[in-house]
């Protein structure tokens, strides 16, 4: 539920939104729908891990890292090793529109949840 919200509004800046599926691991999906931008939940134990970031750089394919404060200190040392841009929830839809600006600088406009 809460990735269709999130989606809904990363919609209304004009992105095309692409969803993994039920059961697919991460790095299926980003080799599935080919995103500029992979958007992970680091809340939740997604996939955000070295191997994960590592395989969405070889495909130059920009993180966005999003949860809750706790979440973010958790993969501090990730977030640096990969330089992802991160999200601090709950955020604002400014925050959200800076986040995925800050992320598209050197891709094209595609996201996937």
């Amino acid at each position: 539920m809460a990735a269709a919200l999130l989606g809904a509004l990363v919609e209304t800046f004009g992105y095309s939104v692409q969803f993994g599926g039920p059961f697919e691991n991460t790095n299926d999906a980003m080799r599935r729908t080919r995103p500029s931008v992979c958007i992970l939940d680091v809340d939740y134990g997604v996939e955000a891990s070295d191997e994960t970031l590592g395989h969405a750089a070889m495909r130059g394919i920009a993180g966005i890292l999003f949860g809750t404060q706790k979440a973010l200190d958790r993969n501090r040392a990730l977030i640096e090793k990969h330089g992802v841009v991160t999200l601090r929830m709950p955020a604002s839809p400014a925050d959200l529109d800076t986040a995925l600006q800050r992320a598209m600088q050197s891709t094209r406009p595609s996201v996937t949840l």
